[in-house]
C-alpha cells in the first residue's frame, strides 16, 4: 500500500487588476470598491521545501476542489466573494502552463466569474475542502460534509490486507486561512494552526496566499518487543503465534457518514455524526508472523530479536487511519515458547489485556485520538510467565511533518 501524503498545500496568488463582477454576491458594494491595476485572482499549486515538509500537491490526489471566500469578514460590510466555487486543476499544455482554473466552469446554472481584490475590503477568509463534492456546504460559520457514498472509515489490518484504502478511509481534507492587510503587509494565517503562514515573503509581488488542506482523522501504529533474559526461559525461539487489537468502547464509531465544524471549534475539531458503531472493534489481526531471513526466504518472527523500545517489530508500517475519539485498547495474543534443543518442548502462552501505561492501571487506560496526529504504542511484554504486556510509551506525531527524529511523549 502506498504511503499517505503527509500535508497537501494551495496557493491562492492574490494578484490584482480593476474589473467589474456580474456576480450579484459582490455587486451589492456599501463602500467605495479599491482595487488595484494589476492582475485577477487566481489560484496556483506549490509545494512547500522538501527539508521540511513532504511536498505531495494537492493535484496529486485530487483535481479539484470547493472553496468560499469572504471580504471583510466578521464586519457590518462582509460580502461573499467566492460561493463554492469549483476549482479545477488543468495539466500544462505545449502553450500554457499548470493552473488551477475557476473561471467560466459551470455548476448547475451557475457558471463562475473571474474574481478581484478589493485593497479597501480586508481581512478575506478562505474556506476549502477538497476534493469538489456536492454533499459538503460551506459557510461563513460552518462546514458540512455530508457523503453517505464516501464515508469516513476506520481503517483496519487484517493478515496484512487492508480494509479500505487511504482515500477510502479519509475522503475530505480542509483548508482555513485568513488574509489580513498589516500596516502594507499581507499577513496569511493559518486559522486551523492559528499560526502564521507567509511571514518570510509578506511583500512578495504576486501577495501569494498560501493555503495548507489538514487532515480530519488521526494515524496508529503498532509496535512490539520483550525483555531478554526471560525468568525461567533460557534457550527458546519466541514464535509471535497470532496477535488481535481492538479498540473498546460503547459506540466505538467505525464509519461516519457525516461531518459537522463550526467556526468556533475549528474546523479540524467539528463532530462526527451519522455513525456505524460497535462496542469492540477489530483494528488489526494477523496470524503466525513470518519474515525473511539473511537469505530472504521466510522464517517464523523470534521475538527475541526485538528487545527494547529502540528494537521493536512494527506490526503496521503504514499505519492505521481512524476518527478521531477517546477509547480503550485490548491487546490479544499467543506466544510460542519453543525449545532451541528440543523443537517439541513447546509452551503456549496467551495474553489478553486492556492496555495500560507501565501498569498504571489494570482496567487498562483511556486514549485520545485528535485529528492530524500519529500514535505509535509500544507494545511492552516485560515477562512471558506473568503473562504481563504494557504500554512502554506512545509517540505522538504531528501527520504533516517529516521529522529527523521521533518526538517521545513518554504518558
Amino acid at each position: 500500500m502506498m504511503n499517505r501524503y503527509h500535508i497537501l498545500w494551495l496557493i491562492a496568488s492574490a494578484l490584482l487588476i480593476a474589473a467589474c463582477s456580474s456576480d450579484s454576491l459582490v455587486e451589492k458594494e456599501e463602500t467605495p470598491v479599491v482595487v488595484d491595476e494589476g492582475l485577477p485572482m487566481v489560484f496556483g499549486s506549490s509545494s512547500a521545501p522538501a527539508a521540511t515538509r513532504s511536498s505531495t500537491p494537492l493535484e496529486a490526489l485530487h483535481d479539484h476542489f470547493k472553496v468560499s471566500v469572504w471580504k471583510s469578514y466578521g464586519q457590518t460590510a462582509q460580502q461573499t466573494v467566492m460561493d463554492e466555487y469549483r476549482v479545477n486543476y488543468e495539466a500544462a499544455t505545449a502553450s500554457t502552463p499548470a493552473q488551477w482554473n475557476y473561471v467560466d466552469v459551470v455548476v448547475g446554472s451557475k457558471t463562475q466569474v473571474q474574481r478581484y481584490w478589493d485593497l479597501g475590503n480586508f481581512p478575506y477568509e478562505f474556506r476549502a475542502v477538497s476534493p469538489y463534492l456536492s454533499g459538503v456546504t460551506i459557510g461563513s460559520d460552518k462546514i458540512t460534509i455530508s457523503v453517505p457514498d464516501q464515508p469516513f472509515t476506520a481503517q483496519t489490518l487484517i493478515n496484512d490486507v487492508y480494509n479500505v484504502t487511504d482515500e477510502e478511509s479519509e475522503p475530505c481534507v480542509v483548508a482555513h486561512v485568513s488574509r489580513q492587510n498589516v500596516s502594507g503587509n499581507f499577513v496569511d494565517t493559518d486559522l486551523i494552526k492559528a499560526e502564521e503562514i507567509n511571514d518570510a515573503s509578506k511583500t512578495v509581488p504576486t501577495r501569494e496566499v498560501l493555503m495548507p488542506f489538514h487532515h480530519l482523522i488521526s494515524k496508529i501504529g503498532f509496535h512490539i518487543y520483550l525483555d531478554d533474559p526471560q525468568p525461567t526461559l533460557l534457550n527458546y525461539v519466541a514464535k509471535l503465534n497470532s496477535i488481535k487489537i481492538s479498540a473498546v468502547k460503547s459506540g466505538f464509531i467505525s464509519k461516519s457518514e457525516t461531518y459537522t465544524a463550526t467556526t468556533t471549534q475549528g474546523l479540524v475539531t467539528g463532530t462526527f455524526s451519522d455513525n456505524t458503531t460497535a462496542d469492540e472493534y477489530v483494528l488489526l489481526q494477523h496470524g503466525l508472523y513470518q519474515v525473511p531471513d539473511d537469505d530472504n526466504n521466510l522464517v517464523d518472527l523470534n521475538l527475541r530479536n526485538y528487545l527494547s523500545k529502540d528494537q521493536t517489530f512494527d506490526l503496521c508500517p503504514n499505519y492505521l487511519q481512524q476518527i478521531p475519539q477517546e477509547l480503550k485498547i485490548r491487546v490479544q495474543l499467543q506466544i510460542l515458547a519453543v525449545s532451541t534443543t528440543d523443537p517439541t518442548n513447546v509452551e503456549t502462552i496467551n495474553f489478553d489485556k486492556m492496555l495500560s501505561i507501565n501498569r498504571t492501571n489494570v482496567l487498562g487506560d483511556d486514549f485520545t485520538w485528535e485529528p492530524e496526529k500519529r500514535y505509535i504504542y509500544y507494545l511492552h511484554i516485560p515477562n512471558l510467565q506473568e503473562h504481563e504486556i504494557y504500554l512502554k510509551t506512545c509517540e505522538i506525531l504531528p501527520w504533516d511533518e517529516v521529522q529527523s527524529s521521533d518526538i517521545p511523549i513518554e504518558l
